[in-house]
């Protein structure tokens, strides 16, 4: 056995570690306005946080509310699942005498919108334009 009483090799100098990012857990805020109720998801939207945004929702449309801001400021991942729940919701608004608007993620968020074609077909609150990536090639 070569090397078995020998310790693991220590970083060379000037080697950077860094500690691991973990994402912040999952919440959900409701902020009732004037005339509107902002919901604020916060963390990752997935798979497995998706049923709390709905039910979230889906309980304040139910107890009268029909102007609704989804804010997804602090929304750090956004994957196939939060985006299928923003588009049913948008879709449930044509025909459910609701207003649905969305405030725009961080330029990640956003991102998922622009790659599935879906940024313009949503009512975000700064306009569309805004919150493209522009990407230019050197």
């Amino acid at each position: 056995m070569p090397f078995a009483d020998q310790s693991p090799p220590s970083p060379s100098f000037g080697a950077m570690t860094t500690a691991p990012v973990s994402p912040t857990r999952f919440r959900c805020d409701v902020f009732p306005e004037r005339d509107r109720v902002r919901v604020a998801p916060a963390g990752e939207l997935d798979i497995a946080t998706t049923p709390h945004l709905d039910s979230a929702i889906r309980e304040l449309l139910e107890s009268g509310f029909d102007d609704v801001v989804v804010d997804l400021a602090e929304v750090e991942f956004l994957d196939s699942t939060g985006l299928h729940l923003i588009l049913s919701l948008d879709a449930g608004s044509a025909s459910g005498g609701y207003r649905l608007r969305i405030r725009p993620g961080p330029p990640a968020v956003q991102r998922v919108f622009e790659l599935t074609d879906t940024l313009d077909l949503l009512d975000f609150e700064t306009p569309a334009r805004l919150t493209r990536r522009i990407w230019t090639r050197s």
